[in-house]
């Protein structure tokens, strides 16, 4: 049963993925470039093993209904008898069209979750709510028709669930800047608040994927929501540039030529002594 959200809608997952509306994923896409933007469009990539695990992590924890319909553990079949093949071609026979996980995956499925509700402020997020909820709004300023599914939505704030390497503020915080989580988190509080009329603070529950499966919950700031935004803003006028002009550039819309310089990083040589390497040439 659904909780009543003005403005959020129920709809089947492909339905909403098939809406030409623009997404997260494509804003990150085209912050990239106009011409991954135009790739992602054309050509549907498949999902990655690890895009596979974050899925499942989702609906096993969120959405447990959905998981045991689209879902099956794989079982071993000796298919060198017939005994065995015969249990084969009727395991596949009912589970016609699931992603299969092992039983090892199953495990893992099974501790996250633990994790998960075991932390009292991630418990009491999904303790109330609806997962998948789907938003849409035309961007005021370009125009463009954008669409968001918050993973968990409540009335109070917007959840989202994700699986990562690394859940300490550190190492989260870096996965924000590098995977683009916070344009994200802004397209969703704008996009929340186009439809409903109410601003909402952006939650991150964060679960690692290894042992001992630590677990944190983290409130996007103020600066992540603005950077984010500047971000997704820039890519909807972009956007709306290639529309209107039907070029779709990669990194070098004129041609040029550029100089290149090692990252900052990479460009530290103060650990690099001449002496040291005399060393092996002596």
């Amino acid at each position: 049963m659904h909780l009543s959200h003005p403005g959020m809608l129920v709809m089947p997952a492909k339905r909403y993925h098939e809406d030409k509306a623009i997404g997260h994923t494509g804003i990150v896409k085209m912050l990239k470039s106009p011409a991954h933007f135009r790739e992602y469009l054309d050509y549907p990539h498949h999902q990655t093993p690890a895009m596979a695990f974050g899925s499942a992590v989702h609906s096993f924890i969120l959405e447990p209904e959905r998981f045991s319909k689209e879902v099956a553990v794989a079982e071993k079949f000796d298919r060198r008898t017939k005994e065995g093949k015969e249990a084969a071609a009727k395991f596949e026979a009912e589970n016609q069209g699931k992603s299969l996980i092992t039983s090892e995956e199953l495990a893992t499925l099974t501790l996250i979750r633990a994790a998960v509700h075991s932390h009292h402020g991630a418990d009491k997020l999904l303790s109330r709510g609806d997962a998948e909820l789907s938003v849409f709004w035309n961007d005021p300023a370009t125009g463009i028709a954008c669409k968001c599914r918050p993973d968990w939505f409540n009335g109070d704030v917007i959840t989202d669930l994700k699986s990562c390497v690394d859940a300490s503020a550190a190492g989260f915080s870096r996965a924000i800047a590098t995977l683009g989580y916070d344009v994200q988190a802004a397209f969703y509080v704008d996009g929340v608040k186009a439809a409903t009329g109410m601003e909402l603070p952006f939650i991150f529950i964060a679960a690692e994927k290894e042992p001992p499966h630590a677990v944190a919950v983290y409130r996007a700031d103020p600066e992540v929501i603005e950077v984010g935004r500047r971000k997704y803003r820039a890519a909807l006028h972009l956007l709306k540039w290639c529309q209107e002009s039907g070029s779709w550039p990669a990194y070098q819309p004129g041609g040029e030529i550029e100089f290149i310089s090692l990252p900052r990083w990479a460009a530290n040589t103060d650990d690099f002594k001449l002496e040291d390497f005399e060393l092996y040439a002596a």
